[in-house]
């Protein structure tokens, strides 16, 4: 059998099937295929953003103080708001699972992250840390900035201090980006 002669007997075929369901069977495969599309076009999409907040909301809940409780004034002493603010940040530990968080939020994105550069600071007169994080990364620009606006949304105190993006030639879409951010945890005190 020829490919001409399989596809006049799949045409014959779906004649056939037409002529058996008329037109409130072709109405009803309509609402199937409009089914389909909705749920792959927007279903899952919004799972994953539910589930992005869901860990948003997570987060919250286990941070010690959200740090409303500073510019309330309720702790008078500079000292007891120093160290409330400082219990805004998370604990030195949680280095490797905010890295994760940073990969995480850049697969979404679908950005490619090159070998980062990492350098870890005291921050004077705090009980801080601070994780200076350089990431080379190559994708298209909606995906840098959706990946910039993930991690800043996501991660409180994270800070993003500077954004450098160039393309090899005026028509390419793919850009090479070096963005540098800096995570803030509580020192070991």
């Amino acid at each position: 059998m020829d490919i001409s002669q399989k596809r006049l007997e799949l045409s014959l075929r779906l004649r056939r099937i037409g002529l058996r369901l008329g037109w409130m069977g072709a109405a009803g495969a309509a609402l199937v295929l409009l089914a389909c599309a909705e749920f792959f076009s927007v279903t899952l999409p919004a799972s994953d953003e539910v589930a992005d907040l869901e860990a948003q909301v997570l987060r919250q809940r286990e941070s010690p103080r959200s740090g409303r409780e500073i510019a309330s004034g309720q702790d008078a002493e500079p000292g007891a708001q120093i160290a409330a603010f400082e219990k805004f940040f998370p604990p030195a530990s949680d280095i490797n699972r905010m890295i994760g968080e940073i990969h995480a939020a850049a697969k979404k994105e679908n950005l490619a992250l090159e070998r980062g550069d990492y350098r870890l600071a005291e921050e004077q007169g705090l009980d801080l840390l601070r994780y200076q994080i350089t990431l080379p990364v190559k994708g298209n620009y909606p995906s840098i900035r959706g990946f910039v606006r993930r991690v800043l949304r996501d991660m409180p105190y994270l800070s993003l201090d500077g954004i450098s993006m160039q393309r090899q030639t005026a028509g390419d879409e793919a850009l090479e980006a070096q963005i540098r951010v800096s995570v803030f945890y509580r020192g070991s005190k």
